[in-house]
């Protein structure tokens, strides 16, 4: 079913530390005061006997110095010899309580030690039938079960944050394998409708819904996943997806691999590609309106006929790139690398690329209605000649605005 199946998840427990580790300390404070108030008074009666002792040779003498009085040197000395053994009593009394309360701890750690190797053993021994179930899921041939295994696959993550990466694997190898599978490709796009533009095709038919769910759940575990070479055409779903209650961050595609992924008519819009890694990847008539692609890779990626209208592309590698008939109307490509791309009859009215680098970029027939080329880097005086503009735009300083752009009006919308 998948190349990565035979990874199994760790043996790993979990913990809450926070509350129970200050309660433990306090605990062990108040232990440690009481065992040392134990050892004072055992020391101060093992001090009294020793002075008793002392007391019974030298005391009566001095007390009783005339010979006659006997009898009460006698009584004297029975009483600090009976002093004595009881504070020598009371001394040992108190080592061996504080003997007996060690061993006591000792074998409470003990316990408690046991106790907890026994539930970290039953969690890792529930993870793993969870985990197994899950991949035997994976192989069934009803969609129903499939997804079931997908959704315990994200399941184990939340209960068990260290088998992440064991969890993320096993799901891109699924995505790699059954959307490249060709028993499973979707129909055949249907033709477009006689009025449609010429060149353009039918609307197609997504992939397979335990496909599009394993992509949701990749989306919402912040882990790396790589899709490399993945078929992805005509994704959707993943706009609005909220993050699993149990899981940290926001659902992203920033950290998948969608190097030469196919993502052709894909609805993305508003999808956060930040930094992604889609080199060489098919975007061709993909819905990315608003999209973060600020320093994303998209290095000879196919964007013809994209909708990249209000996406952000600041500092994003286009080189090469294939922009043909491209929708970036009011896109920001700050700072974006556009050498060698293709931007014919691609529309950037009112786009910002100040500070782009646009060496040798194909610019037949772009609009650039009111777009913003201030301080762009690498442009031509045949660039621009070539392209359409109107007297909002704005040239680097030493390029000539043609003519016809000064007669030329916005349009009125878009």
């Amino acid at each position: 079913m998948t190349d990565n199946a035979g990874v199994t998840p760790g043996a790993h427990g979990t913990c809450s530390c926070g509350g129970a580790a200050g309660v433990a300390t306090s605990g062990a404070a108040r232990r440690s005061a009481g065992r040392r108030w134990l050892w004072i008074v055992a020391g101060l009666a093992a001090a009294g006997a020793a002075a008793a002792a002392v007391g019974i040779w030298h005391l009566p003498p001095r007390m009783y110095p005339d010979p006659g009085d006997t009898d009460a040197r006698a009584a004297l000395q029975g009483g600090l010899l009976t002093a004595a053994s009881a504070l020598i009593a009371v001394a040992g009394a108190l080592v061996a309580l504080d003997e007996t309360r060690a061993a006591n701890t000792e074998t409470r750690r003990a316990n408690e030690a046991a106790d907890e190797r026994e539930r970290q053993a039953y969690a890792n021994t529930h993870v793993r039938e969870l985990y197994t179930r899950a991949i035997d899921q994976l192989g069934s041939d009803s969609d129903t079960i499939r997804l079931g295994g997908i959704y315990a696959l994200e399941r184990i993550v939340a209960d068990s944050p260290a088998d992440r990466r064991a969890v993320v694997e096993v799901l891109a190898a699924f995505v790699r394998t059954l959307s490249t599978d060709p028993r499973r490709a979707p129909a055949p796009a249907a033709p477009a409708a006689p009025s449609a533009r010429p060149g353009r095709r039918g609307p197609s038919r997504p992939p397979a819904v335990d496909i599009r769910a394993a992509v949701g759940v990749l989306a919402r575990l912040p882990h790396p996943a790589d899709l490399t070479g993945a078929d992805l055409t005509g994704l959707t779903g993943l706009t609005g997806l909220t993050s699993h209650a149990d899981l940290p961050g926001a659902p992203s595609l920033a950290h998948l691999t969608l190097t030469n992924a196919t993502l052709a008519d894909a609805r993305l819009a508003g999808v956060d590609f930040t930094g992604g890694s889609l080199d060489d990847a098919d975007l061709a008539r993909a819905d990315l309106r608003r999209a973060n692609l600020t320093d994303a890779e998209l290095v000879d990626a196919d964007l013809t006929g994209a909708r990249l209208a209000d996406a952000t592309l600041a500092g994003a590698l286009l080189f090469r790139a294939t922009l043909t008939g491209a929708q970036l109307g009011r896109a920001d490509l700050t700072g974006a690398q556009l050498g060698g791309a293709d931007l014919t009859n691609a529309v950037l009215d009112e786009a910002i690329l100040a500070d782009a680098v646009l060496s040798g970029a194909n610019l037949t027939n772009a609009r650039l209605d009111g777009a913003d080329l201030t301080a762009a880097t690498g442009l031509a005086q045949k660039q621009v000649d070539s392209a359409r503009g109107d007297r909002r735009t704005h040239l680097p300083a030493g390029l000539a605005r043609p003519a016809s752009w000064d007669t030329a009006e916005g349009p009125a919308g878009q």
